[in-house]
């Protein structure tokens, strides 16, 4: 069975991610994120695939996309985050360029 991580984003990103690509995402380095990243012993998670959804609905535009793993800590917008890696898009659902 795929381990799927999924990450929601707003519109204009998942458009612009959907036709320019992108090799990384960043979310904010708290508590939250964490628990979803790493393993209790604060190994990373292992997954397969990443679901990047433009919206919370079950029919939400969606793109399946390799995950590369964390590649560190930095600061993005003020904030310090952990950079995600993107691989290729495998699969686009619910959306038409």
């Amino acid at each position: 069975m795929q381990k799927i991580l999924t990450l929601r984003i707003c519109g204009d990103g998942f458009k612009k991610l959907v036709t320019e690509g992108c090799s990384h995402r960043y979310r904010e380095a708290k508590p939250f994120w964490e628990s979803r990243l790493f393993e209790k012993d604060g190994t990373p998670k292992k997954f397969d695939v990443v679901h990047i959804v433009n919206g919370y609905k079950a029919t939400s535009p969606t793109a399946v996309m390799e995950y590369r793993g964390i590649l560190g800590i930095e600061e993005f917008n003020g904030k310090e985050c952990f950079k995600l890696g993107l691989g290729k898009i495998l699969e686009i659902k619910n959306y038409t360029l």
